[in-house]
């Protein structure tokens, strides 16, 4: 696996191209977080498993606290403030 910052995939995209098209795996990093995994196209697919039971019983878990309104921009717009 090749660990590589944004700014260089920009600068030698061909070089980590032909990584990918041999078989690598390259995990692009921006601000030293990961953001992205760029996979061959043969890659084997990611098997998806449904869940057993409806969500909403994680409520009936006891020490674990959901959200009643969790906005996707406010969730985003907290992450870019921690960081």
């Amino acid at each position: 696996m090749n660990i590589v910052n944004v700014a260089i995939l920009k600068e030698k995209l061909s070089y980590y191209l032909n990584l990918v098209k041999s078989g690598e795996e390259v995990v692009v990093t921006s601000h030293r977080h990961r953001v992205a995994r760029i996979l061959p196209a043969t890659a084997p697919s990611v098997e998806i498993i449904e869940p057993i039971r409806p969500v909403k019983e994680l409520r009936k878990i006891k020490g674990i606290k959901l959200r009643r309104s969790a906005s996707g921009v406010k969730s985003l717009l907290e992450d870019r403030r921690r960081r």
